[in-house]
Parts: structure tokens; sequence; C-alpha cells
């Protein structure tokens, strides 16, 4: 028995949230981030103060954002060491600085940073790296972890708009229109635009920083471990809640999104490349049993023997992580998920996970299905690997357990 379905507009459920960018949901643009408002209902609907969360597939971090909001204790996990610096700057309390003198000190700075990266020169036209080498080399070189903060995620934006990387696409690719932007900025006087780029940024992370403290967070006990892998990580004790957003079936690859970010913070690129392989489903984990009579339906309906790999090592690595954190949840599993697409085959991931976690104990509650309202990231008509039309997501699913 599958339970109630129920269609939802979470972003009207929660109006004390009024947007996904406000406050300092989203100050950078990471890949298939967690709506704060679905967060917010969760944590509100089947959750109290005082009570402890888990979500063991963090990304950006915002559980712990909205966590804060709802005085949760929180423990976030994530692959990608980005997290711990993003949520840092999230929840940090607003400073009063001189961000006109902090930009003018990092634009006479002249001490360099180099990153370990042998490919950067098919990133970067050479003659911005200069520019860049000493900007990121007053960045590393700054005492004060609050006026570090402040400025990451500017330069982080700023390093990526002087790239031919293109910002349309969620995976680092290179593109005419990256490549049109770049050769613009290469005609005008770009190390000033590069520095108004970083200080209007500066400013607007301490407007944003402002608004999260209108939210009223509150002090709660955190953990971050990030850089870890979800798939062999331990927890000790018991949580009250896990909350997750799993990664999507195919269009995850975060760490290949965000590996510009992470050569520019000082991370060496073996250690990047390690990270890469621990992606699900490109991570080689043993078959894990799956409880459920639609995994094995779906599986029967892919022909490719590469399609079926990703999605038996999908499967098997995100339901072997929960599987083994259900363990430790005294009370509920809230599973924000999307009906993926394998060749153009819409996979009921929510009913799978229903399935797997009933034959495991757990009561099905409710699903609430919510319309994806946007998407910023590149859309191809036809997928490129198949000739065929694309089906992107059009709805997303919290599955209460």
């Amino acid at each position: 028995m599958l339970g109630n379905k129920q269609a939802v507009i979470f972003r009207d459920l929660m109006p004390e949230i009024p947007s996904t960018t406000y406050a300092t949901f989203g100050l950078y643009k990471y890949p298939a981030k967690f709506i704060p408002q679905v967060i917010a209902y969760a944590l509100t609907s089947y959750g109290r103060p005082g009570m402890s969360v888990i979500d063991p597939f963090a990304g950006y971090g915002t559980v712990g954002t909205v966590a804060r909001l709802c005085e949760n204790d929180y423990e976030l996990w994530d692959l990608n060491p980005l997290l711990e610096y993003l949520h840092s700057v999230a929840i940090m309390h607003p400073i009063e600085i001189d961000s006109n003198a902090l930009v003018r000190n990092m634009a006479m700075h002249t001490r360099l940073f180099v990153p370990d990266w042998r490919n950067i020169t098919y990133w970067y036209p050479e003659q911005f790296l200069p520019m860049l080498f000493k900007a990121w080399g007053f960045y590393h070189s700054l005492e004060t972890e609050e006026l570090r903060k402040i400025l990451l995620i500017p330069l982080l934006k700023a390093t990526r708009y002087f790239s031919y990387n293109d910002e349309k696409r969620q995976k680092l690719s290179r593109s005419p229109l990256a490549e049109n932007r770049v050769n613009k900025l290469e005609r005008q006087d770009w190390q000033q635009i590069f520095m108004t780029m970083v200080l209007k940024g500066v400013n607007q992370i301490l407007t944003k920083l402002q608004e999260y403290q209108m939210l009223n967070p509150k002090p709660v006990h955190c953990t971050v471990h990030a850089g870890v892998d979800a798939f062999t990580s331990d927890i000790e004790g018991e949580r009250d809640i896990l909350i997750t957003s799993p990664p999507y079936l195919q269009a995850q690859e975060y760490i290949r999104a965000t590996k510009m970010d992470l050569f520019w913070l000082g991370y060496l690129e073996n250690y990047i490349k390690e990270l890469s392989k621990k992606e699900f489903p490109y991570q080689d984990v043993p078959k894990f049993p799956i409880q459920s009579n639609t995994y094995f339906q779906f599986l029967e309906d892919i022909k490719e023997l590469h399609m079926i790999k990703i999605y038996e090592r999908y499967f098997s690595g995100v339901l072997g992580t929960l599987t083994h954190l259900q363990e430790h949840i005294s009370q509920k599993l809230l599973l924000f998920v999307g009906p993926a697409t394998i060749r153009t085959i819409p996979i009921p991931i929510d009913r799978i996970f229903t399935e797997h976690f009933e034959a495991l104990g757990w009561i099905h509650e409710l699903t609430l299905i919510d319309s994806i309202v946007a998407r910023a990231m590149f859309f191809y008509k036809l997928n490129p690997a198949t000739g065929q039309r694309d089906k992107r997501m059009s709805t997303e699913h919290l599955v209460v357990l």
C-alpha cells in the first residue's frame, strides 16, 4: 500500500520565506539545491523544536540553515568539501566592514596563489591569470576568518565569470556563449570590472546576512562533515529526523560542477579526481538488496548495459546509505526526490524508496507532490547522448515515512 499522494505548492505553504533566494538560501548557484520552503514545511509539520536532524546528502547545506529557524540541532554530510565553506557563510552573524577598503586591499595585494591545476589555461585567458592569482593570494592570506567568509562567494562568482565556463550549464563546460563573454571582457577594462563585481558581491552578502538574522535563527548545536563518503560513514546514537534530497539519478556530478571552486580553494588535483570517483552512480558500490518490486520492473525495461549499471549503482548507493542510517532514526524519514529519467523512461524514485522502507517496517504516511517552478540551467530539446527528446522532471516529491 503506497498511501496517500497530495499536490502542494511548498512556496505558498511557507510564506515566511518569500523566495528560494531570500536571505542566505541562494548565495551561490549550487547544483540541485534543496528548496528552503520544503525543509521549513517538513520540519514544522513533522518535527518540533529541540529535535535533532541529519542530512547525509547536504549539498549547499540548506537543511542546516533552515534547522536553525526551527530550533533543531543538525548534522550535515556531503562528499563535496564546498559544503563547509558555503554553510559557514550562510549562518554567520553579520559584521560591519569597509567593503571598499577590503576590495582595494585585494587589488593592491602582491602575494600570489597558484592552484594545483594543470589544465588552468584551458579555462582562462592567460592575461586574466595574474589578477586571479593575486586576488586568491589575498584571500588565502587573510587572517580574519570573518573577512575570508565575506569575500569567498563574491570571489568565486567573479572568478567563474572570468572563465570560459558556461554559467547556464550544470557541469563545468566551455561553450561559444562563454567564449564570447570572455572575448568581450578582454576588450574592456576587465580588471576594474572584476573588482567592481567582487565589491557588489561583498555588499550583497552583507545584506543577505541581515535578512537571515531577521528570520530569527536560534543557537543550536551543529556538526558539518564535508568531504566524506556517506556510503561508508557511520553515526553514533540516535537522531530524530532524517531529511534529505539525495543526488539525482543521472544529473548530479556535483564535484565536476564545482571543481573549479575547489582548485581555487587550494585542493589538489588528485584529491578532486578521487572525490569524483565516489559520486553516485559512478562509485563502484556493492550490490545492495533493494526491497521494491517497482525497482525490478523498471530495471527490466532498461536495455543498455551502461544504463543498467548506472541504475543499479544509484539505488545501491543511495538506498544502501539511507538503509544504514534509518537504524539510527527514531521519528521520521523525509525524502525529497523527483521522477528522473533513464533514456526517456521516467523512474518513480519516490515509489521505489517508499516500497523499500515499508518492507523495513516504516509506515508511509504521505507523499507531497510539488511542481518545479523554474530551472536556470541549460536545457537541451534533444538529449545529446541519444538524439531523443529530453524529458526533465516536472514534479518533485516529499516522501513522509
